[in-house]
């Protein structure tokens, strides 16, 4: 009997010590795979931004040495992010300011979603209807007449949409600000184009535009773009069967652009808001005249 409690107990005290030993393993997600300057990069940090390659860029990583390259990226953009910092780049007013900007829009993006986008559906009875009302409208693409304005970063493109809105000329500042050098020097003009001959993201926005409108930025791997649709010729007359996607995003957009404009006037309904007069600028002040100036 007590040769078996010593065995027994020796047996407990080999099993607590292997799940010790376990436990005290380091979990292979938490492994340093490079430490520069003393920040870690780790496998888990590593795996989460290979998986958010972009399809088209993986082409870059391919092969055996694709991992190992995308490691000397990683070690390569650390190195260049702490030396921004180092120079107080991220401490600089108007990069903060920016920063704030993409917050906000980053924060109404998921409102806009939740309280708008979720909330609104079709069926297809509605569907059926909207598109008995405008069965003229549902047409084929015949040909595109469109240009754009290329830019590096959603900043900039943000930006100049806002510059257009307020009246700027389309083609001059296609002519001083895009990047592609092609379309540059003729205001932008992409000419004449089928449905099928550029990139999805790029179509996708053509083909919902109405002619003479600007798009908002749309990202391709080139950058972020501007689009205005110039000229469309109108093709062949849509079934229902055809159009019924276009259909269901026409109707989705009127009831998005109904749903935002009922949760607005919720929000100001119970809102404390005070609104004060706008002072008139003193260059819109009409000026005295001189007979009235005399005493």
């Amino acid at each position: 009997m007590g040769g078996l409690t010593i065995k027994s107990t020796l047996g407990l005290a080999l099993l607590i010590a292997v799940i010790s030993a376990c436990s005290d393993k380091p979990d292979a997600s938490s492994k340093a795979l490079a430490i520069i300057n003393g920040k870690e990069i780790t496998a888990s940090e590593f795996d989460l931004r290979w998986s958010q390659i972009p399809d088209y860029a993986r082409k870059t990583f391919a092969g055996p040495t694709g991992r190992r390259k995308f490691l000397e990226e990683l070690i390569n953009h650390e190195l260049l992010l702490q030396e921004a910092k180092n120079r107080g780049f991220d401490r600089d007013r108007s990069f903060l300011e920016r920063v704030e900007r993409f917050k906000e829009r980053s924060l109404l993006e998921r409102l806009r979603i939740e309280e708008v986008d979720v909330q609104v559906k079709v069926s297809m009875e509605e569907m059926k209807a909207y598109y008995a009302a405008n069965a003229a409208t549902f047409t084929a693409p015949g040909e595109f007449r469109a240009s754009h304005i290329v830019v590096k970063t959603q900043d900039e493109a943000f930006d100049l949409k806002k510059r257009l809105t307020q009246g700027e000329d389309f083609a001059t500042l296609a002519r001083k600000l895009s990047l592609d050098l092609f379309t540059r020097y003729k205001g932008g003009d992409l000419g004449f184009i089928k449905k099928g001959q550029t990139m999805p993201q790029f179509e996708k926005v053509l083909l919902a535009l109405k002619v003479g409108e600007t798009s908002l930025p749309v990202a391709t791997p080139f950058g972020h773009h501007i689009i205005k649709l110039v000229e469309r010729t109108p093709g062949a007359p849509l079934s229902f069967e055809e159009a019924k996607e276009q259909v269901r995003e026409e109707l989705l957009n009127e009831k998005r652009r109904q749903r935002y404009d009922e949760f607005v006037a919720f929000l100001r309904s119970k809102a404390k808001l005070r609104v004060a007069d706008i002072p008139t600028p003193v260059s819109e002040i009409p000026a005295a005249s001189p007979a009235a100036a005399t005493p």
